[in-house]
């Protein structure tokens, strides 16, 4: 899922593209599927890891992203919440999706707690997707 994201991203023209995801297996095939689209390691990283707890792996993630994107399951939307935010450049947006109805209105109150303001909400066939700035960007921009 992050390498294909990150792939769209780059094929729809974002410079750099960092993907990173917790299956080790990922970073092979992300890089043979980049390698298929044309795309090399020149734009494109990808590393596996918890974003959420490993300070290596965060420092390599490195700061000022325009948009982060997660399309996962609500529980691992929730606990990357509080986190997104440091990865952001101001202004910034972050994009999550894969939220099954039924927990739709969990997700976006969690959001919220965690300082996110919605900026816009997507639904089709009982699937949610939210996009996202940080409260104290609001103010700014």
């Amino acid at each position: 899922g992050s390498g294909i994201l990150s792939i769209a991203a780059l094929q729809l023209g974002a410079k750099h593209a960092f993907a990173c995801d917790i299956d080790e297996k990922c970073e092979t095939v992300a890089y043979e599927n980049a390698a298929l689209n044309g795309i090399g390691k020149e734009s494109y990283t990808v590393r596996t890891g918890d974003v959420t707890s490993d300070p290596r792996l965060v420092a390599a993630i490195g700061t000022g992203y325009e948009i982060v994107v997660a399309n996962i399951v609500a529980d691992v939307i929730l606990s990357l919440s509080p986190h997104v935010g440091q990865y952001l450049a101001p202004g910034g947006v972050f994009l999550c999706s894969g939220i099954i109805d039924t927990r739709a209105d969990e997700v976006k109150k969690g959001l919220i707690a965690d300082g996110w303001h919605i900026l816009e909400t997507r639904q089709s066939e009982g699937w949610f997707a939210f996009l996202c700035r940080r409260k104290e960007d609001e103010v700014t921009g």
